[in-house]
């Protein structure tokens, strides 16, 4: 078993191991180390990171804000709102009967088109802007039930 001994250190003789200093400092060190830490301590540290003005920067940065809102304007798809009910007035039926054949866009399909029905309305909007008397209608309503009445009892 370890016993431990007690001992003081001014007991010991000056020329003991344990009585010599382990580490050596250069001349004045301590005398000089207040003022060093105080030195450090007011001087305001380095930022790790600093943005400066220039105006080659400024410039730089105008011209690639620029560009890309340039990007931005002409790639983005311009927005067609509708035509207003007088903006066609001026053009002949033919005209556009003619337009919608270069095109491609066959008259059935687009009379069939979901999308007509919605934009005309109620079923009296789409026979106000047909242009045609409810007279005639009426006519051709009856004149259909009368060939389907005839193809019926045949």
């Amino acid at each position: 078993m370890n016993e431990k001994n007690p001992f003081r250190l001014d007991e010991l003789p000056p020329e003991h191991p344990l009585r010599q200093q382990p580490f050596t400092v250069p001349d004045g060190y301590f005398d000089q180390l207040p003022s060093r830490v105080q030195a450090r301590a007011t001087r305001k540290p380095k930022p790790a990171f600093s943005i400066s003005w220039s105006w080659q920067r400024t410039a730089a940065s105008l011209a690639g804000a620029s560009l890309i809102a340039v990007l931005v304007w002409q790639t983005l798809p311009q927005r067609q709102e509708s035509l207003g009910n007088d903006a066609l007035v001026g053009v002949s039926d033919e005209v556009i009967a003619a337009y919608l054949d270069d095109q491609g866009v066959d008259p059935y399909e687009l009379a069939d088109s979901q999308q007509i029905h919605s934009s005309l309305g109620s079923d009296t909007t789409a026979i106000q802007f047909l242009n045609v008397a409810p007279a005639d209608i009426q006519r051709l309503i009856e004149e259909q039930n009368l060939t389907n009445t005839q193809n019926i009892g045949s």
